[in-house]
């Protein structure tokens, strides 16, 4: 009897454990889902999965566009919405480095003969350990690809966004091993490299950041990621350029 009552005791802890777990994973998936919304499958989404789509995409598009090309800050960016004063198409790939994006050049931007391109890449490179110094030179190579390639096309390169490396909760927050004053020196390589390739730089840094040179924390939801908010600033500096 005691030896039952025992086994139904542990069954019972093991099973209310269970159900601990599972509210708490639940808890934290709303908690990223509040967050990102549906962008968190896009998140999870895999990389050379997204890169074939877009190839494939790509054989039937309209040529010609303006194309933002870059990674999951500009993926996320609804662009179509954004700019509804002139068609464009979203190349970005969450995640994505610089080295990717130069591999990807050849199947998902030259082939769409762009009018424009804006681009947007370097934070996960310092995630990963990369210099400021390799990510600009990476970037010079992808435009002077592109502008050997389309030498008609308005290149438009906007600044690496600022990060906060404060923002609560801590789980949420996505920064990692980025820090603002990489960020700064990639700004500051690139936009000499842009002046000489005839390509236009466009600060965007400053716009988000605050007074300690962190993005604002009411324009992200993990200091790493811009909101609605922060996308709104971003589009009324890029409509500066791109509409005349």
């Amino acid at each position: 009897m005691k030896n039952t009552f025992r086994k139904e005791k542990i069954a019972l802890t093991a099973f209310f454990a269970a159900i601990c777990v599972i509210l708490l994973a639940l808890s934290i998936f709303l908690s990223y889902y509040s967050a990102y919304g549906d962008v968190l499958f896009t998140i999870l989404g895999d990389k050379s999965v997204k890169e074939a789509k877009y190839d494939e995409m790509n054989k039937t598009a309209k040529k010609g566009l303006t194309v933002f090309f870059g990674d999951s800050l500009t993926e996320f960016y609804d662009t179509s919405s954004a700019f509804p004063e002139f068609e464009n198409l979203n190349r970005g790939i969450s995640g994505d480095t610089t080295s990717g994006m130069l591999s990807r050049l050849d199947n998902n931007l030259l082939p769409l003969e762009p009018s424009r391109v804006i681009f947007l890449g370097g934070a996960n490179d310092l995630n990963r350990g990369v210099t400021p110094e390799k990510i600009a030179e990476n970037i010079r190579e992808i435009l002077t690809e592109i502008k050997t390639a389309l030498p008609d096309c308005e290149v438009f390169v906007e600044s690496l966004y600022p990060v906060n490396p404060n923002t609560k909760p801590v789980y949420l927050n996505s920064v990692a091993d980025r820090k603002n004053e990489d960020i700064l020196k990639v700004n500051a390589l690139i936009e000499p490299i842009c002046a000489e390739l005839g390509c236009t730089y466009i600060d965007v840094n400053s716009l988000l950041s605050d007074a300690d040179g962190n993005l604002r924390e009411e324009l992200t939801m993990d200091g790493l990621h811009v909101n609605a908010d922060g996308y709104a600033i971003v589009t009324a500096k890029l409509n500066e350029y791109l509409i005349k």
